[in-house]
């Protein structure tokens, strides 16, 4: 691929990226309906739908992120395509070691310790959601089969059908950040990256900590107060 061509489809995959965002808060507003009505099943079906949008999404970032423009070579792009393919968190892994080459660091541990640390958050962060998604992008729904699909998997199959939008939510932040941390590596390995690096990495695992508290069922009563509130506002107003 030539310079041209990479920046061609970093910009298709921008118009995708910012498309499936207006899709994702459409989907959500469905869901925070269903869920102030009462409507599990209703509620159950969309977020689904917000899985599939979340796959969709999480492909096109990707995709957009390693063909960002005076980044990655046509060669490192397209190792990382042969890697992600087969396995998308070996795609991520592959993305940040050759990224990290870049990193100007003579005698210090930094990029060691850093492609330590952001292995672990991929490990963590990427994998389970990958699998998740998959299973729901493959019509598995209700019951999740092995990867030959000659058997059901029970512990996916779980996580499957407790899968709600919370954890989606979470799923997102995390892939978003890891995203950013990546992109200011690709982008300015020696200027962007250690300029922001640790900001990110604190406000990841901060953000994280909090969204962990986070229940479906705090998520519920909230709405319907805020929707209780909006109504007495309206009657009295």
């Amino acid at each position: 691929m030539s310079p041209e061509e990479i920046e061609i489809i970093f910009r298709a995959q921008t118009d995708n990226v910012r498309e499936l965002e207006v899709a994702w808060k459409h989907i959500n507003r469905t869901i925070n309906d269903a869920l102030r009505n009462n409507n599990d099943k209703q509620a159950n079906f969309q977020t689904r739908i917000l899985g599939l949008i979340f796959c969709a999404y999480a492909e096109a970032t990707f995709s957009k992120l390693i063909h960002t423009p005076h980044g990655l070579s046509a060669d490192e792009i397209s190792q990382i395509k042969k890697k992600g393919k087969r396995d998308i968190v070996q795609g991520w892994l592959k993305c940040l070691r050759l990224s990290t080459l870049k990193i100007e660091s003579i005698g210090s541990n930094h990029v060691p310790n850093m492609v330590q640390n952001i292995t672990r958050l991929i490990q963590s962060y990427i994998r389970e959601p990958s699998l998740i998604r998959n299973k729901i992008a493959h019509g598995q729904w209700v019951i999740s089969l092995n990867r030959h699909n000659t058997s059901v998997n029970n512990e996916i199959t779980e996580k499957v059908n407790n899968l709600n939008v919370v954890d989606l939510y979470r799923y997102k932040a995390a892939f978003d950040k890891l995203s950013t941390i990546l992109e200011d590596v690709i982008v300015s390995p020696n200027k962007a990256h250690w300029k922001f690096y640790w900001q990110h990495v604190t406000d990841f695992d901060e953000e994280q900590r909090i969204m962990l508290t986070w229940t479906l069922e705090n998520k519920t009563r909230e709405l319907k107060e805020k929707s209780t509130h909006h109504k007495r506002h309206v009657k009295n107003s």
